[in-house]
């Protein structure tokens, strides 16, 4: 990542999005502007561009849907179906344990459960498949970049 930020042309990548930075990506998809282009004026990798606008376009559209298409979703919004897939499942993965974080903390508040113990290591299992997830995700990543 140092080495991508020491160029000008990816000197955001790792940075927090901005909402300005966020409201700009909005337009610039709804105006079917290339990724390239998007990347360059934002100053990121088009896998950073990409990856943004699965979690904050494309995941907000459909994460209330029973089945997604994303196969349309892949021609509409030209992302690899892979990458969709993958970054989707990320963000729901995410919610769930998330969801297991605040239902195991309810339940040390006010132990009703008297199977506290296996809770906990269902929470810690998922927390490493997580990370673990995350790593290869992230290698992925990295060589779909380098494609």
């Amino acid at each position: 990542m140092q080495e991508l930020r020491s160029k000008e042309e990816t000197l955001n990548v790792g940075t927090k999005w901005t909402i300005e930075e966020d409201n700009k990506l909005v337009k610039e998809i709804a105006d079917n502007k290339a990724y390239e282009e998007i990347a360059l004026e934002h100053k990121r990798t088009i896998l950073g561009v990409k990856i943004r606008v699965i979690s904050h376009i494309i995941y907000p559209k459909t994460k209330d849907c029973l089945v997604i298409d994303i196969e349309s979703l892949s021609v509409e919004y030209k992302i690899d179906a892979m990458l969709l897939t993958r970054q989707i499942n990320k963000i729901k993965n995410k919610g769930v344990i998330k969801q297991i974080s605040v239902n195991q903390d309810k339940a040390t508040q006010t132990p009703i459960n008297n199977d506290v113990p296996t809770n906990i290591r269902i929470l810690e299992y998922l927390q490493q498949l997580d990370t673990k997830m995350d790593e290869i995700n992230a290698k992925l990543d990295n060589l779909a970049w380098y494609k």
